[in-house]
Formats: structure tokens, sequence, C-alpha cells
């Protein structure tokens, strides 16, 4: 099923040199050879993309790494939803520790609550397995799931 864009995919991944690894992105234009240069080396990394991405928003290869296995995430900063966490569950531990219970059970509430609507609101990136570059603004429609440890332990990323 062809779906209609009014956007096009987005693409970030990490600069392929091993001492820089500066933060990349783009927008997909169209089939073909890309190119992305990293203005912190000057390094210039090629792109493929196929036709599955460019018009149908669907990430069947990657674009960086040729990688087949990819997974599904919410579009939302871990190291934000971590703080998150830390600042209520101490919160609700010094509510605890003064036995104020109900102040206690009502910030935690309130955390998923949050919880709740950042699930609700936050889109979702597609994520190679291989490289872990993110793809954003693609078909909902994806066959792809969530992440696999077992899948991810083929790739080493040291590398």
């Amino acid at each position: 099923m062809k779906a209609d864009f009014n956007r096009r995919p987005r693409l970030s991944f990490r600069c392929r040199d091993a001492a820089c690894r500066a933060p990349l992105s783009t927008v997909l234009q169209g089939p073909g050879p890309a190119a992305v240069a990293c203005a912190a080396c000057n390094r210039t990394h090629a792109l493929r993309i196929d036709e599955a991405l460019s018009r149908e928003g669907r990430v069947c290869r990657c674009a960086v790494c040729d990688g087949v296995e990819f997974f599904v995430r919410k579009d939302f900063p871990q190291r934000l939803g971590m703080a998150l966490v830390v600042l209520f569950g101490l919160t609700a531990s010094i509510f605890y520790y003064y036995r104020n219970i109900p102040a206690t059970f009502g910030t935690l509430a309130a955390l998923v609550v949050v919880d709740a609507a950042i699930y609700l609101f936050v889109g979702t990136a597609t994520v190679c397995y291989r490289c872990r570059a993110e793809y954003r603004r693609l078909n909902p429609e994806t066959p792809y799931k969530g992440f696999d440890l077992a899948t991810s332990e083929k790739y080493d990323l040291t590398a």
C-alpha cells in the first residue's frame, strides 16, 4: 500500500570515523546515491537510498551500512526518561521517609500520567541493529518489532 507523505523521511546516525563519532542528520530525498559530510572531521559518508524508503517510507535496507535488521522504539531521549524516573523516585522516597503516604503514591501516580502522555504523543523511530542509524517520519505500518537482545548481540558495535 502506497502512502502519501507530506514530510520526507529523516535519517540520523553517527560519523563512522572512530575518533569523531559526531551526530549527523539528513532528510532523505530521492532514491539513489547520496552523501552527508561530517562538519567535525570533514569525512563524507556515502548513502544508498532505495526505492521503498524514498517513495513509500518503508526501510528495507539501511542507507548507511546496508543492514537488513531493524527495531522500533519510541522517539524519546532515554537520558531524559531516566532522569524523570530518578527525580520522581527520589521525591517519592522523601515523602515516604516522612511517612506522607498519600504524597508518596501521588508522586508515583504523577509519574504514571507523565509516562502515559509521553507514550501517547511521542512518535517512533526505526533503528538499524548494525549501525544504530535512526529513521524518522516513516510509514507507520512497519513490520518491525521492539528491541531484541539476541538480534542485537549479532552485531559488534565497538568496531
